[in-house]
């Protein structure tokens, strides 16, 4: 039975089908290969009608038989055609929402991920931008942190002079 797996131990089968091709041979044969066999054919002479023979085992001739032996090769081909259909498809349905709630989970967790990354990026590169440290832009290194500004933060008054008139 061909599954689908989905994680989390979900795992739906449906309906298939296979086709199963097939060859059998069979090999017979009869040793000795003689065609021919002779059967002794008795005298059955009775002359006197006392119901034994005159001559019991005297062998009037040889009769020949042909003996039927012959080497046979049986091959057989086919195929054979299978078919597994789910008779309740309540259990169908519901595995079908199980695993589109699996699906679902993964995407949010890959999510959760992705956001984790970002963030963990944006801080240190930003931490790492107010050091004064950043990569050489001609670096290939210096994509990390593309897109990652610094500015001072909400409610601090910057170090600042004004001119006079």
């Amino acid at each position: 039975m061909v599954e689908n797996a989905y994680g989390n131990n979900i795992k739906c089968s449906g309906p298939q089908m296979t086709v199963s091709p097939f060859v059998t041979t069979s090999f017979n044969q009869k040793r000795p290969q003689d065609y021919i066999y002779h059967t002794p054919v008795y005298d059955p002479t009775d002359a006197n009608d006392d119901g034994v023979p005159d001559n019991p085992g005297n062998v009037l001739y040889y009769q020949e038989n042909y003996s039927g032996n012959k080497d046979s090769l049986g091959l057989n081909f086919g195929f054979a055609l299978t078919f597994n259909i789910p008779l309740d498809n309540r259990f169908q349905d519901s595995c079908l929402d199980a695993a589109n709630t699996q699906i679902n989970l993964q995407k949010q967790e890959l999510n959760a991920k992705m956001l984790n990354y970002e963030i963990a990026r944006l801080k240190n590169c930003g931490e790492l931008k107010l050091a004064g440290i950043y990569f050489d832009p001609k670096s290939r290194f210096a994509k990390l942190c593309e897109g990652v500004m610094v500015s001072p933060p909400p409610n601090q008054v910057i170090p600042h002079t004004h001119k006079l008139k």
